[in-house]
């Protein structure tokens, strides 16, 4: 596959901080430039005599291959989070931020405290979603070749110098502050409601498939659930950002199925933090609303 670089999908002229220059110019020299390399270092290898090579060789083209491969996914998931004001909405990724670190805040002040450990050296600061342990995780990366295995990255601060310098000189911590307030997490959200629907699919569950032998949770968001007049019937409410503390009380000889209103990432990033503790955990294809329009009963809320 002959790759090609993407276009910016911001305005660079519209960011809060980050001059346009300092954009164009990481885009069309840093990023630009790892795409060309992946393709010649393609070539190479197509053209390789792979019995006679030598290991050197095998070895520094394929090594190479993965760091150039690394910096221009990572460069064009740098520049897709950025455009937007900063300000992180309520949604399923909040739930999971709050589930998996303790608050928003917390995850905040972790991620921005790591980007800046960083500052002076090189690599990238990223969010991203575990699939082994079903949980979002921020990690450190050096040299393109350090991702987590088993996790799709959903957020990426640049922390090479170039990425900076023009703007901010040897001011890693400012610049990490101004990333933060351009952060588009509509877009981040999007992602991670993509990687987690992937690894829920196998774990659905349709509305004509509740039993009166599973445990029935309600996950919906709190201020969803607090609105609502209704649940189904003989379900359970659970605050889906306390999951690690309720999930202890559950049996665990009994499959569970939880839902939310819509079946999507809030339902089954539950299912796949209870199947991460052994549960026997599906979602509901569709939530409370699919139920609704199938006939499957509900009662008033106490």
């Amino acid at each position: 596959m002959d790759m090609q670089p993407r276009p910016l999908t911001l305005n660079p002229a519209t960011l809060n901080g980050l001059s346009e220059k300092l954009i164009v110019s990481h885009h069309a020299n840093n990023y630009t430039g790892a795409v060309k390399r992946l393709g010649a270092i393609r070539l190479q290898l197509a053209q390789l005599d792979w019995p006679s090579a030598p290991v050197f060789t095998v070895n520094g083209l394929k090594r190479e291959e993965l760091i150039a491969a690394n910096s221009a996914w990572l460069h064009e998931l740098y520049f897709d989070s950025l455009g937007g004001d900063g300000a992180l909405p309520d949604s399923g990724l909040t739930v999971a931020l709050a589930r998996d670190f303790g608050s928003t805040d917390r995850w905040s002040a972790e991620f921005t405290a790591l980007a800046k450990a960083m500052g002076g050296g090189s690599g990238w600061a990223l969010l991203s979603w575990s699939n082994r342990e079903s949980r979002l995780i921020t990690h450190w990366a050096a040299d393109h070749t350090h991702l987590l295995a088993g996790a799709t990255p959903i957020l990426a601060l640049d922390m090479y110098e170039h990425a900076y310098h023009m703007d901010f000189g040897a001011k890693a911590a400012a610049y990490v502050d101004v990333f933060m307030q351009n952060i588009r997490w509509e877009e981040v959200a999007r992602r991670y409601a993509a990687a987690v629907e992937a690894d829920a699919r196998p774990y659905s569950a349709a509305p004509q498939e509740i039993s009166g032998n599973v445990q029935l949770i309600d996950v919906r968001r709190a201020a969803g659930y607090a609105q609502a007049p209704d649940r189904l019937v003989g379900a359970t409410w659970r605050n889906p950002t306390l999951l690690v503390d309720w999930s202890r009380e559950l049996d665990a000889s009994k499959p569970v199925l939880v839902y939310c209103v819509h079946g999507h990432e809030v339902s089954q990033s539950v299912a796949l933090a209870l199947r991460a503790r052994d549960l026997d955990a599906r979602f509901l294809t569709g939530g409370i609303e699919a139920c609704r329009a199938a006939g499957v009963a509900l009662e008033a809320k106490e």
